[in-house]
């Protein structure tokens, strides 16, 4: 491989901490619970248009309630100790908002427009309103950008608390169908997914989280990227979950070369989410790995991508059913 088709600038070593996912929200059309994000769905929008906060505000109210029945150490629980920091993953963040502000002060003047809208302004507009609004108390990180960024979020979260940074981290991705957006040959999607991260695996089992790769990729260069992110896990897939431009097929080929395992891919299934894909990405991941089964064998592995324009993100998912794979 040479080193000018795929330079990785994830400077972890290859073999993270998994940190445990205890806790998933859910709010997306079509998408009831863990089990929709299983079965295709062609509703893409709500019938009620909403900014983007509040599917983000939805979506974090879902995972930490799920967290918090779990374990007692969570945002929301009795007793809950030590510090919980915030990633949110967002392509156009506020920027519905703002443009809507701009269009009003003219026609109704600065004193017709409600304050409120000032928060919901920002570029941090998501990450902000969970942050505030259920107290969290630890760092927060706001990440913008195309598939790829959702993928980022989750390995930031999983670098805060693998340092020590915080004992839990809300991450999550949002999206809106805001005229801001460009999906080129996609259907633009909305919506939002969160889970619940901490570094210890709560009572009775449940999904583990682990960073395999974050590359930058040049034009050929998602064969050896895909290839790298092979190599890294203990083992074959069961499952892949990929997340990419819709018009973007480079990722799928390479997969359905290299891998043998069954492929879902979000775009198809939710539509184009933006940043928010990658969220996505992982939590359909954690989906399949709780599928039913024998508690003496182990939930499948699963391998979750997200393919930017220039940028690749890997996450493997797995479950923590006691037991030899």
């Amino acid at each position: 491989m040479k080193s000018e088709t795929v330079r990785t600038v994830l400077r972890a070593p290859a073999r993270q901490t998994a940190v445990a996912a205890a806790g998933l929200g859910v709010r997306l059309p079509g998408a009831a619970g863990l089990s929709g994000l299983l079965v295709p769905s062609a509703l893409r929008r709500f019938a009620h248009e909403a900014p983007e906060h509040e599917h983000a505000l939805a979506a974090a109210t879902d995972a930490i309630a799920a967290a918090s029945t779990r374990t007692p150490g969570t945002p929301g629980a009795p007793g809950a100790g030590g510090s919980t920091a915030t990633v949110w993953a967002s392509s156009t963040a506020g920027l519905a908002a703002y443009a809507q502000t701009c269009a009003d002060i003219p026609e109704f003047g600065p004193g017709r427009v409600s304050p409120r809208r000032t928060a919901h302004s920002a570029f941090t507009a998501p990450v902000t309103a969970v942050s505030v609004r259920f107290g969290l108390d630890g760092p927060y990180l706001n990440v913008t950008g195309e598939q790829d960024a959702g993928a980022h979020a989750v390995t930031e979260a999983v670098r805060m608390l693998t340092r020590g940074r915080c004992e839990r981290v809300v991450v999550g991705g949002s999206a809106d169908t805001s005229t801001w957006r460009s999906c080129p040959g996609g259907d633009p999607a909305e919506g939002a997914l969160c889970a619940v991260l901490q570094r210890h695996a709560p009572d009775g089992g449940g999904a583990t989280v682990r960073p395999v790769l974050r590359a930058r990729t040049a034009r050929n260069g998602v064969d050896a990227f895909v290839r790298s992110c092979l190599d890294r896990l203990d083992g074959p897939p069961d499952h892949l979950v990929l997340s990419a431009p819709a018009t973007d097929s480079r990722a799928a080929g390479a997969l359905a070369l290299l891998c043998a395992a069954p492929l879902l891919r979000v775009e198809e299934r939710f539509g184009d989410l933006g940043a928010a894909g990658g969220v996505a990405a992982m939590v359909t991941a954690v989906a399949l790995t709780a599928a039913p089964g024998p508690l003496e064998q182990p939930g499948p592995r699963v391998l979750a991508l997200a393919l930017g324009s220039g940028n690749a993100v890997a996450v493997e998912v797995t479950s923590r059913r006691k037991g030899p794979r």
